[in-house]
């Protein structure tokens, strides 16, 4: 049976940072009612303004008119772009950093949509990469910006700050539990946000989920970033109480969770993408908890192995970039069979 020792603090369950600052030109129509010369015209002047900034120096340019569906599947499970992006082909691109870790997408929703992510809980740190490629763009660009309102926005929910901060969050007893939907309509009502992995209309494979900022008007960027730092704060903690209380009150519930994960991941012959992400939260708990040695290199071959297992990243590691989906599922169960060899012993008697 699996050694049930205290959860420790300092846990995994702030996966990732991320801050998006949404901009739009100056005397220029909004993307989704420009004509095609004007969104020619803004797509170059920001290809120009990006081409100057320190951060996208020695980086690269995509434009979606000119990338494969591989391509662009690469790109957003990367969360370099988004589903609207993908679909608005002519005149829209992403600028993408020569370290993958900020971009900038052209031509969405809005002109330009500039975006840092970072493991871990650095909001602040990333606030700070934004906002200096934001001022650098400024040097070229002027925004469309009001005194009264500030940034002004495609969607009326963006204008203020024009500011969308985020915690990727691993939240799997909250789930098991399933106090997980109460807390969400908790944080709703006070103007924060919980949704998928992928943003707005997006699953949570695997107990992954992203919480961030509802208000953009009235408040500054400091206290955008504070706000989610509190009840980021307070969302890890309540994860940390479920995951005690599990231990102490359902012990084989837990224990359960994790032999069996392991077990179908080591003999799986097909497996679609969610149930393999489930699967591996389920070991990213375990090594979370402390049941094992080496738990922070093991938390890192989870985080790595979900997003080697997703579809466009899957094909490309193996070079099967035309397949069916049960070709993938099963490249996919024999990439988790030999992953799971790897896996450190759980104490499972």
């Amino acid at each position: 049976m699996i050694d049930l020792k205290p959860h420790k603090k300092n846990s995994a369950i702030i996966v990732t940072s991320r801050i998006r600052l949404a901009r739009n030109l100056a005397h220029s129509r909004f993307a989704n009612s420009a004509s095609p010369e004007e969104l020619s015209a803004i797509f170059d002047k920001c290809v120009h303004a990006l081409s100057k900034v320190r951060k996208f120096k020695d980086g690269r340019l995509v434009r979606m008119s000119e990338i494969s569906d591989f391509g662009k599947g690469m790109l957003m499970e990367e969360r370099h772009v988004t589903r609207e992006l993908l679909m608005a082909a002519d005149f829209a691109g992403v600028y993408i950093s020569k370290d993958g870790k900020a971009s900038a997408m052209i031509n969405e929703e809005d002109h330009l949509r500039i975006q840092a992510v970072a493991e871990g809980q650095c909001l602040n740190s990333i606030w700070r990469t934004v906002n200096a490629i934001d001022d650098a763009v400024e040097e070229t660009l002027e925004y469309a910006f009001n005194d009264r309102f500030g940034y002004l926005t495609a969607c009326p929910t963006n204008v203020g700050t024009g500011m969308r901060a985020s915690l990727m969050m691993h939240l799997p007893a909250l789930s098991t539990t399933e106090q997980i939907e109460k807390i969400v309509r908790g944080l709703n009502q006070l103007g924060m946000v919980v949704r998928g992995a992928n943003g707005e209309g997006s699953e949570s494979y695997g107990a992954f989920f992203q919480l961030s900022n509802q208000q953009t008007l009235g408040m500054s960027e400091p206290d955008i970033i504070s706000k989610i730092l509190k009840f980021g704060g307070k969302l890890a903690e309540f994860e940390t109480n479920a995951r005690l209380k599990l231990m102490q009150q359902s012990p084989l519930v837990l224990v359960d969770k994790i032999e069996r994960s392991a077990t179908l991941l080591k003999h799986c012959r097909l497996i679609d993408t969610a149930e393999a992400v489930s699967l591996l939260s389920n070991v990213r708990l375990a090594a979370d908890m402390g049941f094992c040695k080496s738990a922070g290199a093991l938390i890192k071959s989870v985080d790595a192995a979900i997003v080697d297992i997703q579809p466009s990243h899957l094909q490309h590691k193996f070079n099967i970039r035309e397949s069916e989906p049960s070709e993938r599922d099963a490249v996919r169960a024999s990439y988790l069979n030999a992953f799971a060899e790897t896996l450190p012993d759980f104490k499972v008697a």
